[in-house]
């Protein structure tokens, strides 16, 4: 069986670009064959502006925002941290699709530190890995708490940075920027310690075979559609990137691997060749990527590239390696075409996505909150969605209709027992009073209630407030018009 590298990330270092030749017989910067979207940032993100001075940042609190930088800048933002939460602050980029891009000396970097300059131990940074087609890239910078780390510990002030560094000869254009804000709560007990570091040489699991599913890969984190272990299929155009996202549980690992068809515009190998043809990365649920490959080439024959993350497990946080690989929660799948692609595939590129969620789940660290609503943690909801190819604003519409539906069923019980009580009432003050000398009266009918039945014997002399008529109930004049039916048409239970 096939080994597989495993995927690290180093403490604090920069997301390593590697400077790719590109001896190309496809025309270097082709035009685009169709208009690729754009990142969609989330529908809740708070517009916000980041400020050139560290002393008036604006505060940002958990959720999402978004703002724009441009080649050079710098933009500052304040926030305030508790003593007991680890808190992960991230940035993605989001360029024009196939915009002039380097993947030397073109990078986010990213900062969290005191208001007296000292950086806390986790800094990120993102950069291209090609040249000439920008795409999404995410990173972050945060405070781990515990593991005998002594920066960054207490609460109060902070600030966050993003900068930007970008050479003359790429995109100048400002680029959005969506920024994360993640609070993962605290432990009840002791901090685990660092597990054994994965093994480079272990096996990987043997990818899955089988018809493939219809992915639904989104623009971004935010509209990603689910999948899970399985076999998946779906379409890009050059310069364009899909999000695909997959819970993966404490004690499970992620493995993918991504194929290009052949395409009959090459004839051979010799008639075409892109050294950076597709990229396939990976992020963790706080938008960190795992891991610094390069693009794979492609020659116009079948091809694929692939990767594994190590198992999730708390104290990977403070390992040498593998930092990233800590939290469980919704995990992503970038899949990346390069521009010149349009020579191969003009009209869009098959793609074939093999994942497998490996290992068995298991119990989740104590923590001191709900840290599956902070977004660390998977459950049979999500499992449910990703069997289901959902994306999260389908599930958060199916959890409010449910919510609805739940609501209606209690309302309609409600009004039902009402009805019901006002029904009984009417009945019991219906029951006539007792026969005079010499009044004949009816036999109860079995199973009627003590009441007496309709239209049976010689009616005795009605007492007042009773003229209904019917034998059945009260006057209207006395308690009201009657329902015209039971329960009324306006206010029946909606299914």
């Amino acid at each position: 069986m096939a080994k597989r590298r495993t995927m690290r990330t180093g403490a604090g270092a920069a997301v390593a670009v590697v400077a790719l030749s590109a001896a190309m017989a496809v025309p270097p910067g082709a035009a685009l064959a169709a208009e690729v979207p754009r990142y969609a940032v989330a529908d809740d993100a708070e517009p916000v502006r980041g400020t050139e001075s560290s002393a008036e940042g604006p505060a940002l609190e958990p959720g999402l925002y978004t703002d724009r930088i441009g080649p050079g800048e710098t933009r500052f933002y304040s926030v305030t941290l508790d003593d007991s939460s680890t808190v992960y602050l991230s940035a993605t980029a989001a360029p024009k699709p196939g915009a002039e891009v380097a993947s030397y000396g073109e990078e986010l970097t990213l900062r969290l530190e005191t208001t007296d300059g000292q950086e806390c131990d986790t800094g990120g940074s993102a950069g291209f890995h090609n040249n000439g087609s920008a795409y999404p890239v995410s990173s972050y910078a945060g405070r781990r708490v515990g593991g005998g780390i002594d920066v960054c510990q207490e609460a109060g002030p902070y600030l966050f940075s993003v900068s930007r560094t970008s050479p003359e000869t790429s995109d100048q254009a400002d680029w959005p920027v969506e920024i994360g804000y993640f609070a993962e709560p605290g432990l009840t007990g002791s901090v685990p310690g660092p597990p054994p570091a994965p093994d480079d040489e272990e096996e990987a699991p043997t990818p899955p075979s089988g018809p493939a599913e219809q992915a639904r890969g989104g623009t971004s984190f935010n509209d990603a559609g689910a999948i899970g272990t399985g076999v998946w299929k779906d379409r890009l155009h050059a310069g364009e990137s899909r999000f695909y996202r997959v819970p993966v549980d404490w004690g499970q690992r992620l493995s993918a691997r991504l194929e290009l068809p052949n395409t009959a515009l090459a004839e051979d190998a010799s008639t075409g060749y892109l050294s950076d043809g597709f990229g396939l990365q990976v992020y963790n649920p706080v938008r960190g990527q795992l891991h610094d490959e390069g693009f794979a080439s492609y020659r116009g024959k079948q091809t694929a590239t692939e990767l594994l993350t190590a198992p999730v497990d708390y104290g990977r946080r403070f390992a040498d390696e593998g930092r990233g690989s800590s939290m469980a929660g919704w995990w992503y799948v970038q899949v990346t075409l390069h521009q010149d692609l349009a020579a191969f595939f003009p009209d869009g590129a098959p793609v074939t996505l093999r994942t497998v969620v490996a290992g068995e789940a298991k119990e989740p660290p104590a923590y001191d909150g709900d840290a599956v609503a902070a977004g660390f943690g998977v459950t049979d909801e999500d499992r449910e969605a990703a069997a289901e190819g959902l994306t999260a604003a389908e599930v958060a519409d199916r959890a409010a209709k449910r919510r609805i539906g739940v609501m209606g069923v209690g309302t309609g019980t409600v009004l039902v027992a009402g009805l019901a009580v006002w029904w009984l009432l009417a009945r019991r003050r219906a029951v006539p009073a007792p026969a005079g000398p010499g009044t004949l009266t009816a036999p109860m009918e079995p199973g009627g209630y003590g009441y007496p039945q309709q239209g049976a014997g010689l009616p005795g002399p009605t007492p007042p407030g009773q003229e209904r008529g019917d034998g059945f109930g009260p006057s209207p004049s006395a308690f009201g018009p009657a329902p015209g039916g039971w329960p009324p048409e306006g206010n029946r239970p909606q299914r």
